[in-house]
């Protein structure tokens, strides 16, 4: 069940990305998804297919910025 969390974010992420951390939590909510900091960080942290391209300050908290992305070496 963990891993079909992860990877609708990395999926969401493909489709409607790049978003904030919040934006994911939000998404995930709107959803009805489980919002579990170790899957949403495993998503982002481990997937070959998403980094971090940014980070932002949104209300005085650093935000993260995600992408899906695939070399294309």
């Amino acid at each position: 069940m963990q891993r079909e969390h992860a990877d609708w974010i990395v999926g969401h992420l493909r489709v409607h990305g790049p978003m904030t951390t919040r934006e994911i939590i939000e998404a995930l909510s709107a959803e009805g998804r489980p919002i579990q900091a170790h899957i949403l960080s495993r998503a982002l942290r481990k997937s070959p297919f998403v980094t971090c391209i940014d980070k932002i300050v949104v209300d005085g908290q650093q935000q993260s910025i995600w992408a899906f992305q695939i070399d294309e070496d």
